[in-house]
């Protein structure tokens, strides 16, 4: 098995790319890139990295075969498209990118390099995922009609709550609409609207109807003298081909018990993801519920080892594609306009 050479750009969530490249058979981990020179040759001492570099472009000439993008999400779209330009294959951190139109220059790229370019969808990846997709997938729910999904944090807002050397939420452009793209929609939202659309089958979104909001922070981030204008809750309903419709709430910070789950609802049966659980109705009027035995799909699966595999075989479908994330990034753009238009908006991709 040839060996692959990659390289990682940004030391933040990357340091988990890291981990799980070198951990993956045959691949070498050629180089860390990040403006954080001293936090970049540590973690290449950490994972065997040969090289350290500040600048990416100085990646292009080292016989790399892919990169993996751990970076502010404005700058998502250009350097995915440079890399694929000069002939790698590039997985990229969620969201895709802060702009619908760039998203689709991406795809775009990709297709005219013969590339694959994979899109950092993680929570597809938890062997609960799987195990219910697979379920999904065999028909074992039926019809799927509705979904609703929730990720509330007490207090997990970015800038304010997470530690400056850490791995998440560190950098002020989290909360710079321009550099982010949106607050906690574009953070954790996009996790929890592709996790339920894919685990639904993805159906075809085709209306959004969104509220925002940015209450509780504003105080602590004037104090600061750190500007913000993203949200910090959003709430959606969406509605698909065929008469589905799906809700979800996201938000970094509220007054509220911390919550996280996916529920999806089917005429056979349906699950949560967290605990994993399914409800079925095996007779008349008893409702029966069946703890979840799950299992890996794919022995040691991961989103770098699985976009290695995908490297390794072309024809091998990939999980979390750019061709299909698209869709995701289309949805995230009609709630940015329902928020902004105070009304219900038609997906456009």
């Amino acid at each position: 098995m040839q060996t692959l050479n990659v390289a990682v750009i940004g030391t933040g969530m990357g340091r988990y790319h890291m981990k799980e490249f070198v951990e993956s058979p045959n691949v070498k981990l050629k180089a860390v890139c990040d403006l954080n020179r001293a936090e970049a040759e540590q973690f290449a001492k950490e994972y065997g990295a040969e090289q350290v570099v500040s600048d990416y472009r100085e990646l292009w000439g080292m016989g790399l075969d892919a990169i993996s993008l751990a970076i502010p999400n404005h700058l998502h779209a250009a350097v995915t498209i440079e890399a694929l330009e000069h002939g790698l294959h590039v997985l990229c951190e969620k969201p895709m990118a802060t702009r619908l139109e760039d998203a689709k220059r991406m795809v775009a790229a990709a297709e005219k390099a013969g590339k694959r370019l994979m899109i950092g969808m993680s929570q597809r990846f938890r062997p609960q995922s799987l195990a219910f997709r697979g379920m999904v997938e065999r028909g074992e729910l039926g019809d799927i009609y509705y979904a609703r999904t929730t990720w509330i944090r007490r207090r997990g807002m970015p800038v304010i709550h997470f530690a400056p050397g850490g791995s998440m939420g560190r950098g002020r452009w989290f909360v710079n609409r321009e550099q982010a793209g949106g607050g906690a929609l574009f953070d954790i939202g996009v996790h929890m609207f592709d996790l339920t659309w894919w685990l639904m089958g993805n159906p075809k979104p085709l209306t959004v109807s969104a509220s925002g909001y940015r209450n509780l922070s504003n105080a602590e981030f004037e104090r600061r003298g750190i500007p913000c204008d993203v949200d910090e809750l959003t709430s959606a309903f969406v509605r698909f081909e065929g008469g589905v419709t799906a809700a979800f709430d996201v938000s970094w910070v509220a007054n509220q018990k911390d919550d996280l789950n996916v529920r999806i609802f089917g005429t056979k049966a349906g699950f949560e993801v967290y605990p994993p659980t399914v409800y079925s109705e095996p007779r008349w009027s008893e409702m029966h519920t069946d703890s979840v035995e799950i299992k890996l799909i794919e022995e040691g699966l991961n989103p770098r080892r699985h976009f290695v595999d995908c490297i390794r075989d072309p024809e091998k479908p990939m999980i979390a594609s750019a061709q299909e994330c698209i869709h995701v990034m289309a949805v995230l753009d009609a709630i940015r306009r329902s928020v902004a238009a105070g009304r219900e908006v038609m997906v456009e991709l």
